[in-house]
């Protein structure tokens, strides 16, 4: 019989967190919190310095429990930092939910995720359930394209298996695909001239963006590919022909060929439409050139069903009188970069609803559910053999 988690402690806890300022790289203080936590749970901690390679004031906490069964490591990960705007989160418990009081976001995303790992451990020592070893990795600047993943020290890790805390979707969907995604940074170059004047003399830089874009394919592409141009900008003044525009894009794909063929279009419209602009001022011949400048923001996530988390999960579930969905969300997590190293970890839902806006909320149901399925799932794992490849 699995004992029941505290309910009562969690949501104090949960508030306890949320009210700790953690935005993307001022993670400090709710670390140095978490830290004093773990040890107090008797747990080996670390600090790494992925802090130092994201320009922030701290790094990736990774803490080690000790294992008190012959069952193979086993991960638990959420990340600390939080979007804005987050001065002085005040946490209002209702009667189904956590809200803040409407100026700032929450920070369920993804507090939430940490106050279920802390109970479940909690619960695990004080009704002495033997558990395997468990690595816990709360990561910094997640929110900053999954940064404190990117440099986290994975030499510090052996579990090959475990749970991200991390996703606002029904609990019964398990986030087992995500997609890669890239980056653009973009800059036309025009030929600045007096609009009034000589514009014959000019290149207009927005013109030739216009004609790129209207060309290009972009929002839902495929049932798996997602495109968008997210922000523009240049231009001097209105009686200058615009000799500069500056865009940024991203492409996100579960299937990373079709996520390089969406990029490649992208660049393709953007090609074809310098090419079809030719100006002839003062005897010289003027063209408009680009850069087109690709960085990968995170790789694509996909958990096969042989994953030996996955029907622990679902029996989790079905005792909860719940039917597991295998799902695909359409953003990064942490689970992204971990399934590049060598870990496979699904995402599992905590109750965050509303995510990165002020009306953010912590529906308590799913909460409290997400608490008793982690401890189930690392109980089942505990009667595994250590002989998993």
């Amino acid at each position: 019989m699995i004992p029941a988690v505290n309910e009562k402690r969690m949501v104090e806890l949960f508030c306890e967190l949320a009210a700790i300022p953690s935005l993307s790289g001022r993670e400090g203080a709710i670390a140095r919190r978490l830290s004093v936590l773990l040890k107090l749970m008797g747990a080996e901690v670390h600090t790494d310095d992925a802090g130092r390679k994201a320009g922030g004031e701290t790094g990736n906490l990774i803490a080690r429990f000790p294992g008190t069964a012959a069952a193979e490591p086993f991960l638990l990960c959420a990340h600390m930092d939080t979007v804005g705007p987050a001065a002085g989160v005040r946490p209002r418990v209702g009667r189904d939910r956590v809200t803040s009081d409407g100026n700032t976001v929450l920070g369920a995303d993804c507090k939430a995720g940490i106050a279920v790992i802390l109970e479940v451990l909690r619960t695990m020592d004080e009704n002495r359930l033997r558990r395997p070893p468990v690595e816990v990795v709360f990561t910094v600047s997640e929110e900053m394209a999954l940064l404190g993943a990117k440099y986290l020290d994975y030499g510090r890790l052996k579990a090959r298996r475990g749970l991200i805390l991390d996703s606002e979707q029904p609990v019964e969907n398990v986030i087992t695909s995500a997609p890669a995604a890239d980056r653009m940074e973009i800059k036309v170059y025009g030929a600045a001239a007096h609009s009034g004047v000589a514009p014959e003399k000019g290149i207009s830089a927005i013109q030739v963006v216009s004609d790129a874009v209207a060309r290009m394919k972009l929002g839902r592409i495929d049932r798996e590919t997602t495109a968008n141009i997210g922000s523009i900008s240049g231009g001097c003044a209105s009686n200058i022909v615009p000799p500069f525009v500056e865009l940024s894009g991203e492409a996100r794909s579960h299937d990373p060929a079709r996520l390089r063929r969406q990029t490649r279009h992208m660049e393709d419209c953007l090609k074809k439409a310098v090419r079809r602009v030719r100006v002839r001022a003062d005897g010289k011949t003027l063209t408009p050139r680009y850069e087109f400048l690709v960085e990968p923001k995170f790789p694509n996530l996909r958990i096969g069903r042989s994953n030996p988390v996955l029907p622990l999960i679902a029996a989790a579930m079905k005792e909860e009188g719940l039917k597991m969905k295998p799902s695909a969300s359409g953003g990064g997590t942490d689970a992204n970069i971990l399934f590049r190293h060598g870990i496979e970890a699904p995402v599992l839902a905590t109750g965050m609803r509303a995510v990165h806006t002020t009306g953010e909320y912590l529906e308590l149901k799913d909460f409290f559910a997400c608490a008793r399925l982690t401890l189930k799932v690392l109980e089942a794992w505990t009667r595994t053999k250590d002989d998993r490849n």
